[in-house]
Formats: structure tokens, C-alpha cells, sequence
């Protein structure tokens, strides 16, 4: 029978060959192509660039603040742009990344059920490589790894433990605060609920869901925010293996039909009683709830820009728990057989959609270098079909020791580190001008000169042309 209790495992005497085959597999994507494909990385890395012209001196106008979080990230790329350069700081300062999240995601899933190699290596590759990662959210996406790790060594310890594992929460709030706050709930939660007695679990998972709802309540009454109903629809956290078009549809509904029949086994095999009473199953409930309610945006006022893709943020965390519920439940070959699959297919359709990324961006490139060098540059080359939308930051990466991404949007949000002046020479310091300038309706002006458009060309729109910009023009495509 299944075993669904918090803090049992088995041990397993092949972890010493597993350990390093997932390793190396779980990394192949950070290397298999000549970039990564995340669509805030070009954004991230051409601003650490902007970081030494600043250090340097040769960026009047620009200056570095000294934020408390959503930061590490960006202090990796900074420490390792200047030893081997911008495209190995990408691959390294990822590649780090990953192994936090997916050794993080492992190692919690394996303290709270069973060590269960053959359905929690798949689902955590794929869930590695989801919508988070090619959203680009990488402080966010490191700080969740750093709260899985803390998660796994306080999952049943005292507080002694508690305590030697806090350092990590710090270190994790330092890339993004919002998934400590999760973990600080998760731990919380998990520590009272060892303290019910087996028929008082639902009512602790109601007061958690109650909990979740009066935190929305405080954000819709003190900030502007955007929530749907469609929010309800994130709630497994499958939704994170859609990431390009309508045909990753096909691996995200395999999977979730493959979660769905293990849940059957699952219920079938302990029963409904022991099932809501599992600690793991709670804090599933209590997330897909927060899935649920939490705005998706929200704007802070010390912001430009509000925090967004906050649905599909906690839908990760939603994922990471179904997984930690069903890694109880022993696979059978065509358990194994059905989820390798979905895991190939997933990998499959990531390589050529990848593939085809980078050779536009080769003809984006091809278009920058051609301009006179420290030029300001602007383009309307969002593709909407792509619910990533990596396209939208191959300028910045493009311009690289080259150009000046003009409507390059981290100084403006004062989300990150690198601030502008409103007159300065490099990027636009108003954040309005900046949410014109993506969509093709920014007016230029006379101190924007000069400033040259990178369009869509060509029969089919998929080669990149290169224009200059004169006042009262727009930032459109030309027709």
C-alpha cells in the first residue's frame, strides 16, 4: 500500500548513479543550443553589462541602488560577466539555477513521501523547464529553489533545525521575497498540523484557505491589482509545461491525466479519510487555493510596474506539491513508459521551438551589427503567439557591447538595481514611454535622437531590417 505520511522514504542503493545521470540531463537544455531561450534573460544580462559601463564611468545618467531583494540573480551575472563573459555568465548563472530548483524540488519531494525516482525525476525536469523558466523569472526562480532546499531540511525537524536552515531564507529573500513568504507558510503549516489529530485536518486546511482569503482581501483593498476567474484553471501547476503555442497542450494534458490516475490509485489504495488528512495533500489545497484568489498583478506603490505572473508563479509551487502527494504511489512500467514519453515529447517540442528562437534572434543580431556602434535602438518585435514571449527581450541582448536598448524596461520599473534620469542618453527613464515603446505607439522626440527601429522584413516577416527614427515618428512597424 501507498504511503502517503509526511517524512517516509525508502532507500534506494542506485542514488549514487541517479544522482549524477539526473544532473547532467536536467543541464543538457542550458547547453544544447548556442543560447538560452528565457525570454527576461536577454534583459538581465544586458543590464549586468550596463552595470560595468556604469562602474566604469561611461553611463552619465545611469546609477545603481542598493535593493534588499530580487537582486541575486543579477549579482551572479554581474560577478561573472567580467571573468568569462556575457554568454558562459548566462549559461553558468542558469545552469546554477537549475540545479537549485531541480535538486531543491527533489529533495523536498523525497522528505515529505517516497523516494521515487522513476515519477519525480521526470515531473521535476519538466517543471524545471516550464513556464517560469522561459519567462525568464529567474531571481523568483532561484529564490523558489533556495525555499524547496530549506523546506527539505526542516520537513519534521525541531527547531534547532529550524534555526541552522533560516540562513537560507535570508539568502532566498535576497533573490525574491515571495517564495519565502510561501515557505515561511508551508513550514508554519506543516509544523502545527503534526499537532491535529487525524480528524481535525480538514478543519486546519480550512482556516489555511481562510487565511489565503484574507490575504487577497488586504491586497484588493489597498492596491490596484487584476485577477480572473480563469486563475481556477492553474491550480495542478500542469499548466507549467505550456509554454510555447496550442501544441504543448498535448504533453500538458497527458500529464495531467497521468496525475489524475496516479490520484485514483492513490485514494483507492488509503482511502478519502487518510488522503485530506495528509500533510502534503493540505498544502496543496491551501496553494491551488492561493492559485486561485491571489490577484496575478499586482501594483505595489513603490513600483513603476506592477508584479505580475503571479498565477502562474504559485501554479510552480502547486506542481512541486501534487508531485510530493503522488511520488507515494509505486509506478508500474507503463507508469514509467507513459511519463518518459510525455518528458521526451515536452524536451522534443522545447528543442525546435528553441532551435527556431535562436535563428531569429541570428538575423536580429545580424541586423544590430550593421548599425554604427553606440547607437540607440528600439523594436516592436513581440510575438504574441508565443505565451513566453521570447522575442521580446533578443534587443537587449543583441545590443550588447554594441547599441543601446532604448526601451530596455528595468531602469524604469525601479524594480532592479540599474536607475535612469529622465534625460539621460542610454534608455527611456519613464516607464510609460517604455510600455509605449512595446507596443509600437511611442512618439519620438527630438532629444531621442538619434535612434534607429529594428523591424520585421522580408515575405514571410522573419527577417529583421534596420531603419532610422526621425521626430514625431512612431516606434511601429513600417508598412
Amino acid at each position: 500500500m501507498p504511503s502517503i505520511e509526511p517524512g517516509i522514504r525508502s532507500s534506494k542503493t542506485h542514488d549514487w548513479i541517479a544522482i549524477p545521470l539526473f544532473s547532467f540531463f536536467l543541464l543538457v537544455p542550458c547547453f544544447w543550443q548556442s543560447r538560452i531561450q528565457a525570454a527576461d534573460l536577454g534583459s538581465h544580462i544586458y543590464n549586468a553589462w550596463l552595470v560595468s559601463k556604469i562602474q566604469q564611468g561611461s553611463a552619465p545618467g545611469l546609477w545603481l541602488s542598493h535593493p534588499s531583494n530580487n537582486v541575486l540573480f543579477d549579482l551572479m551575472l554581474d560577478w561573472l560577466i567580467v571573468r568569462v563573459g556575457p554568454s558562459l555568465a548566462q549559461r553558468f548563472s542558469v545552469a546554477i539555477a537549475v540545479l537549485i530548483l531541480g535538486w531543491g524540488a527533489l529533495r523536498f519531494i523525497f522528505r515529505a513521501s517516497e523516494r521515487n525516482w522513476w515519477f519525480a525525476g521526470p515531473c521535476v525536469a519538466m517543471l524545471c523547464y516550464g513556464f517560469v523558466f522561459h519567462m525568464g523569472f529567474f531571481n523568483f526562480y532561484l529564490s523558489i529553489g533556495l525555499c524547496l532546499w530549506y523546506l527539505a531540511f526542516v520537513w519534521g525537524g525541531n527547531w534547532q533545525i529550524h534555526a541552522l536552515a533560516f540562513p537560507l531564507l535570508i539568502l532566498a529573500c535576497t533573490a525574491h521575497p515571495f517564495p519565502v513568504v510561501w515557505a515561511i507558510g508551508v513550514s508554519a503549516y506543516a509544523g502545527i498540523a503534526r499537532w491535529f489529530p487525524l480528524n481535525r485536518g480538514g478543519l486546519l486546511a480550512v482556516s489555511g484557505i481562510a487565511g489565503v482569503a484574507l490575504v487577497r482581501l488586504l491586497l484588493t483593498h489597498r492596491y490596484l491589482y487584476t485577477w480572473s476567474p480563469r486563475q481556477l484553471f492553474f491550480a495542478t501547476g500542469a499548466n507549467q509545461l505550456e509554454v510555447f503555442g496550442m501544441k504543448y497542450m498535448v504533453p500538458f494534458a497527458a500529464l495531467l491525466l497521468l496525475w489524475m490516475l496516479r490520484f485514483r490509485r492513490l485514494v483507492k489504495a488509503v482511502g478519502l479519510r487518510r488522503m485530506f488528512a495528509s500533510i502534503p495533500f493540505q498544502l496543496w489545497m491551501v496553494t491551488a487555493a492561493a492559485v486561485a484568489l491571489i490577484p496575478d498583478r499586482v501594483l505595489f506603490p513603490q513600483y513603476a510596474l506592477p508584479f505580475g505572473f503571479i498565477t502562474d508563479r504559485l501554479s510552480l509551487a502547486a506542481a512541486l506539491m501534487i508531485c510530493a502527494v503522488l511520488a507515494g504511489v509505486p509506478n508500474t512500467k507503463a507508469d514509467t513508459i507513459a511519463l518518459l514519453s510525455v518528458t521526451l515529447l515536452f524536451f522534443g517540442f522545447l528543442y525546435a521551438d528553441n532551435r527556431d528562437l535562436n535563428r531569429l534572434e541570428d538575423r536580429l543580431e545580424a541586423a544590430v551589427i550593421h548599425l554604427p556602434p553606440q547607437q540607440r535602438v528600439v523594436n516592436s518585435l513581440l510575438d504574441r503567439s508565443l505565451r513566453s514571449l521570447c522575442l521580446q527581450h533578443d534587443l537587449d541582448r543583441a545590443c550588447i557591447g554594441h547599441c543601446f536598448s532604448y526601451g530596455n524596461y528595468e531602469p524604469a520599473s525601479r524594480q532592479f538595481r540599474v536607475r535612469a534620469s529622465r534625460d539621460n542618453e542610454f534608455v527611456l527613464g519613464d516607464f510609460v514611454d517604455v510600455d509605449a515603446a512595446s507596443e509600437g505607439k511611442y512618439v519620438v522626440r527630438d532629444r531621442d535622437l538619434p535612434l534607429f527601429l529594428i523591424y520585421a522584413c522580408g515575405t514571410n516577416l522573419h527577417d529583421f531590417c534596420a531603419r532610422p527614427l526621425w521626430a514625431s515618428d512612431t516606434d511601429a512597424n513600417p508598412k
